[in-house]
């Protein structure tokens, strides 16, 4: 693995951590020392997203690479297919009483015309959970195409990756309380990280960046501070991104719905091996030709391998 410490090749350090700080400094009381002191605290603010004046959603989000996340989040939320969709983004301090800042979305013509079809009510989301909010099934777990078959990730660099992930976080260093993202091209170079109170904020600003870079995700990898939980999944299905790699182990749901999409989960756990959930015929045929120095799967589970 690169040194977080130093330039990687793959890129400079100016796109690992852009240079905003996302962070305030607030004063606490300490009873055991009978003293005040300060402490610098992830921010949260409430941004309300339009499509061509008309409001889809309030997101919670860290006030970090908006734009990445507003670019990732139309494409992962099903209002653009491709950049090209978009005309404009417009951030700015919003009138609307529950939000801190506003982005309009210009959309091309047809595109927008899909969005009307499909707005009925704006959507608000959480930083909890990407979610809350839909009010039916096929948001939930919409119908989307399988992906392409994809290799396994080298498993020894694989087993490398947990201890690399702080390096490459700017603000989880200074403040804490924050996921972060880490988007790997298909060796596991690093690319670049994003960072949000949202661990879908997360990914979203991934996939904006991605998105705006040209860079195919399809070959990709993103490692994650967070479980994986339905949502992501989603959302790695719209984008092509086909190994999610995250320090928590998945829920079941989330397992179910990246074998219907044919993603590979890879969990690294602390004290022990990486743990890789796919579809079993995708995982036999990946590690037959690879390795077979993974653990074998638990006696009444065939999806962990």
């Amino acid at each position: 693995m690169p040194d977080p410490q130093r330039d990687t090749g793959a890129a400079d350090r100016s796109s690992l951590h852009p240079q905003q700080t996302g962070s305030d400094l607030y004063t606490y009381y300490s009873p055991s020392s009978d003293r005040c002191d300060t402490a610098l605290l992830v921010e949260e603010v409430p941004l309300a997203i339009s499509c061509n004046g008309v409001l889809h959603a309030i997101m919670m989000i860290s006030p970090l690479d908006i734009e990445d996340f507003v670019t990732g989040f139309a494409l992962s939320e099903n209002l653009i297919n491709q950049s090209d969709d978009i005309r404009t983004l417009h951030i700015s301090p919003s009138q609307h009483p529950s939000a801190n800042l506003t982005v309009d979305i210009q959309l091309q013509p047809e595109p927008f015309k899909r969005f009307l079809q499909q707005q009925r009510s704006a959507r608000r989301g959480a930083s909890s959970c990407g979610l809350c909010g839909t009010d039916s099934l096929q948001q939930v777990f919409p119908l989307l195409p399988p992906l392409p078959d994809s290799a396994i990730p080298d498993y020894l660099a694989l087993e490398n990756l947990r201890n690399h992930l702080p390096g490459f976080q700017q603000l989880g260093q200074t403040a804490g309380g924050i996921h972060a993202a880490l988007l790997l091209d298909k060796n596991l170079n690093p690319l670049f990280c994003r960072e949000d109170i949202g661990r879908h904020n997360a990914l979203d600003k991934v996939i904006g960046a991605a998105l705006s870079q040209q860079i195919n995700l399809t070959e990709c990898s993103v490692l994650m501070s967070s479980r994986c939980s339905t949502e992501l999944v989603i959302k790695a299905a719209r984008s092509g991104l086909p190994n999610l790699i995250h320090l928590s182990s998945p829920s079941t749901l989330a397992v179910k719905l990246a074998e219907q999409y044919r993603i590979r989960i890879i969990h690294l756990p602390r004290k022990d091996a990486a743990r890789i959930y796919a579809r079993p015929e995708q995982a036999n045929a990946s590690l037959s030709a690879a390795s077979t120095s993974f653990n074998s799967p638990a006696p009444h589970s065939t999806r962990a391998i």
